[in-house]
């Protein structure tokens, strides 16, 4: 099975706050961090991802509507 990429954004609190529900619901992820380490928030973002079979229910917990 594929990851599928649930968040992709510069907002380190949201990142945070996606990390703990996952994190409380035991459910793996993976964290892609794209930021310029120069300009940390402005330039760059930062993405997780989930597996396929997990997408569904972590896009509902962090309310996100799927595409």
């Amino acid at each position: 099975m594929s990851d599928i990429k649930i968040y992709s954004g510069s907002s380190q609190v949201r990142v945070m706050e996606i990390k703990n529900i996952l994190e409380n619901e035991g459910i793996e992820y993976q964290e892609v961090n794209k930021m310029d380490s120069s300009y940390a928030g402005i330039f760059g973002e930062i993405q997780i991802f989930v597996s396929e079979a997990d997408s569904e229910k972590v896009l509902q917990l962090i309310g996100i509507e799927k595409e």
